[in-house]
């Protein structure tokens, strides 16, 4: 009879304490999932900020002014302050690849023939780095699996990609 009492007095309590510690990892649990929603929404929006001057000097029907003034927000206060955002939250990967982009652009005069002219070289390495970071991205905000490549990342801005597929794959970043 003692067993029976102390078992309907502990019933009560124990569900009781089973349903707050519910409630509580489930209250946490959506406190996580909505603090990564709103923190993906920001790396969206700061990795399009960062891509808007390059995704210009991709878009060849873009006039020539229009594309300059896009390359131009590159030495913009806002510019540099969605690359130091990066520098927070963004993979270790994105920060490096994002980096030697940036380094190829300062550096663009040393791809440059006698005649002042980019060699093959430049933009071989250009497109590289892009959709290496443009994979980055991606595995960045939605998966780290996957099975996509470079040239995958960029097939829709290039008219003759079969051409230079092989070289985007495999050029070393």
């Amino acid at each position: 009879m003692n067993q029976t009492i102390i078992i309907a007095i502990l019933s009560p309590i124990l569900i009781t304490i089973g349903g707050i510690i519910s409630w509580i990892f489930k209250a946490k649990r959506e406190e996580y999932l909505n603090s990564e929603a709103k923190s993906r929404e920001y790396k969206i929006e700061t990795y399009k900020k960062l891509l808007e001057p390059i995704i210009a000097t991709l878009t060849f029907t873009l006039p020539e002014k229009q594309k300059q003034k896009e390359i131009n927000k590159i030495t913009s206060l806002e510019y540099k302050k969605a690359a130091f955002d990066l520098t927070t939250f963004g993979s270790d990967k994105a920060i490096k690849i994002f980096g030697k982009i940036m380094q190829t652009f300062f550096h663009s005069d040393q791809y440059k023939d006698e005649n002042g002219e980019y060699n093959n070289e430049y933009g071989i390495r250009l497109l590289a780095l892009i959709s290496e970071f443009l994979l980055q991205v991606r595995k960045d905000i939605y998966t780290k699996k996957t099975k996509l490549k470079r040239s995958d990342m960029i097939e829709f801005m290039i008219t003759d990609i079969e051409n230079t597929r092989n070289s985007i794959d495999n050029h070393i970043c």
